[in-house]
């Protein structure tokens, strides 16, 4: 399974990835990407837990956790995410893994990126992602190599696959974000398709029967861009007019910016994670920012008539249906709607 944003970042992945991989026997969940993006989660009582490095796989104590030979590693980040985890009863360290050929992320790579002007002009988060990717082009990057327990995801990976065992690929970042996606420079370093996000654990799809390929695209009620200069947003609103409370950003803190359903761009993300090729799933999430009604539903009988009358819109206009509705930080509804 392959976890991947549909907008702008922060469509809820977490709580998707902590769903599936909780609905896994002993599956494997590995991260992709660097500390510029935190995914939220909501532990078995109650605690949220806004992660940057640690999968949020986690959740299931019988999962194995990894950190993708394409990601870039702040040590400083991703200790402190264990102890925290650790201290409040999560195993971690046993069972988790850093691929000895990520890219070592360090207090230069951050300098550098406060440095420049790349948070004023684009709304970066400026937390050294970019000018680690860009010292691994030059090859002068050092290798997370000794971080932790040094394991080749992708030989990690196939054993899993050969055994008949869950993989779930936690997806960072949105497809609006990609570098190629169509809104350079209003973007970030890489691309966040599925394919990238393969790519980045070191996996062939093709590897892969396309039976056993599940790629999850997740989308939000209402798309959200971070703080700043950071591109474009259809129908672009604050939150006091919405009658919402703020949301602020994982990583900077600051406040984000709130649009309304893109249904171009959401079209466009299903198209580019497989299309018919693949098996590809629709999650919305945050649906009781819409429909306060549906706040904490776990089962489709209880959703309200205009919460349904909504989601078979969508279903229309993606031409697919919805199999996973998140309802509040940590309720979902599995389901399949269709458009009438």
């Amino acid at each position: 399974m392959v976890v991947c944003g549909g907008q702008y970042g922060s469509e809820a992945k977490g709580a998707i990835t902590a769903h599936l991989a909780k609905d896994c026997q002993e599956p494997l969940v590995v991260r992709v990407g660097g500390p510029n993006a935190g995914h939220t989660v909501i532990d078995d009582d109650g605690r949220e837990w806004k992660l940057r490095h640690v999968p949020v796989g986690f959740v299931n104590p019988a999962a194995t956790l990894a950190l993708a030979p394409g990601s870039e590693v702040n040590p400083r980040i991703l200790w402190e995410e264990i102890s925290a985890l650790e201290a409040a009863g999560h195993k971690i360290q046993g069972r988790m893994c850093v691929d000895p050929q990520a890219t070592l992320l360090d207090d230069t790579h951050v300098a550098a990126e406060s440095a420049s002007t790349l948070n004023d002009r684009l709304g970066s988060t400026a937390k050294g992602v970019g000018a680690a990717r860009a010292d691994r082009t030059w090859r002068t990057a050092e290798l997370a190599s000794g971080v932790l327990n040094p394991v080749k995801v992708p030989t990690l990976i196939e054993d899993w696959r050969t055994a008949g065992r869950d993989v779930i690929i936690e997806g960072t970042q949105g497809f609006g974000l990609g570098l190629h996606a169509g809104l350079y420079p209003y973007c970030t370093s890489g691309d966040c398709r599925a394919i990238d996000f393969l790519a980045q654990c070191g996996v062939s799809p093709w590897a892969w029967d396309p039976d056993d390929l599940d790629i999850w695209v997740v989308f939000r009620t209402r798309p959200i861009r971070v703080a700043g200069n950071s591109g474009p947003l259809m129908g672009e609103t604050t939150w006091g007019q919405l009658g919402l409370p703020e949301e602020y950003t994982t990583v900077t803190k600051r406040v984000r910016r709130v649009g309304e359903w893109d249904s171009r761009l959401a079209y466009a993300a299903l198209a580019a994670n497989g299309g018919p090729a693949v098996q590809t799933h629709v999650a919305i999430t945050m649906l009781d920012q819409l429909f306060p009604e549906v706040q904490g539903v776990t089962t489709l009988s209880d959703l309200s008539q205009r919460a349904i009358d909504w989601l078979r819109e969508k279903t229309n206009e993606l031409g697919q249906p919805v199999d996973l509705i998140g309802t509040s930080p940590s309720t979902q509804v599995r389901g399949v709607y269709y458009g009438g």
